[in-house]
């Protein structure tokens, strides 16, 4: 087995249920090979929950979520998150479906799957729809993680704050935070604060966030990390950002 569930109850942001799973090899060509953790309604599938809103159990507010409507297919309408759910989403679900992935419980057994390997919380889905114990398991003897989060950063030291403007990056930088934020060009880096992520079109994409490493929290020493809008929907995606 290389998938795990490492985590099913409520969400933390409403209640409902969810389920995060931990998958140790990954062929990701950004990331290169992490632990990558999917983070999902476990009882729809990311298709319809991102039609519905019922992706607020495992996304929060986070403003690329898009928004509900009533169409009988497809997903939100001006969603702008990078995630395709069609596919690495969308295939974790129907296989924790079918019931192939084993459970990992106990804070020895969830250390293990992260010891010695690269860790990303949250390759969909926000970690802080996941109790804090079950990422302090993972991440205990991981040698680095990678983490985003839209919602209140409980976890600073191991996860980044994502922010969409100069006000929320400014905000987190006064609480001693790390922050990834989206931009609409590179002007609008600030130097001295921030610098661009070396995985993304306008760096080259020069190198794989396993090489890089600089996405960990607080525990990294370094400066906030900041990336072009960019994906399928980079035009809506910028103009989200200020």
């Amino acid at each position: 087995m290389t998938s795990f569930v490492i985590y099913e109850g409520p969400s933390l942001i409403d209640g409902m249920p969810i389920v995060a799973i931990a998958q140790v090899d990954s062929g990701n060509r950004k990331t290169g090979n992490m632990v990558q953790t999917w983070i999902l309604r476990s009882d729809i599938d990311p298709i319809t929950a991102s039609r519905t809103g019922a992706d607020s159990s495992i996304c929060g507010d986070c403003p690329h979520k898009g928004k509900p409507n009533n169409n009988a297919k497809g997903w939100a309408t001006d969603r702008t998150c990078y995630v395709n759910l069609l596919f690495a989403p969308n295939r974790v679900y129907k296989s924790y479906k079918r019931g192939i992935y084993s459970t990992m419980q106990g804070h020895d057994n969830i250390r293990a799957i992260g010891l010695l390997r690269g860790v990303r919380l949250g390759s969909y889905g926000d970690p802080m729809a996941v109790p804090s114990y079950v990422w302090e398991s993972l991440c205990s003897g991981a040698e680095y993680v990678t983490a985003y989060t839209h919602q209140n950063n409980t976890m600073p030291h191991l996860v980044m704050t994502s922010a969409d403007s100069l006000a929320q990056a400014d905000s987190a930088w006064s609480n001693g935070q790390r922050t990834f934020r989206v931009i609409a060009s590179l002007d609008s880096i600030v130097k001295g604060k921030e610098v661009l992520c070396p995985a993304s079109e306008e760096a080259g994409a020069r190198v794989q966030c396993a090489s890089c490493k600089l996405c960990g929290g607080a525990s990294v020493k370094g400066k906030s990390v900041a990336i072009v809008a960019h994906g399928a929907s980079k035009r809506k995606a910028k103009a989200l950002v200020v």
